[in-house]
């Protein structure tokens, strides 16, 4: 079971690198994020990309994504 978690938590944590690479975030804190809180930290980083894309484009702004 303990073997199960620590793999969960890295592959997490290798998932939020890829995401937060992806998505111009910090790569190592959301790294770490993922390493230890595991996939719980996914609603987090999903407003925090939307506060930058927010910050970046303003709030009335249409964002088409193909």
């Amino acid at each position: 079971m303990l073997l199960l978690l620590g793999f969960i938590s890295v592959i997490c944590s290798m998932f939020f690198y890829c995401q937060a690479l992806r998505s111009g975030l910090g790569l190592k804190r959301w790294a770490c994020a993922g390493l230890v809180f595991g996939p719980f930290i996914w609603p987090m980083f999903c407003m925090k990309k939307r506060m930058k894309v927010n910050k970046l484009f303003g709030f009335n702004a249409l964002i088409l994504r193909a």
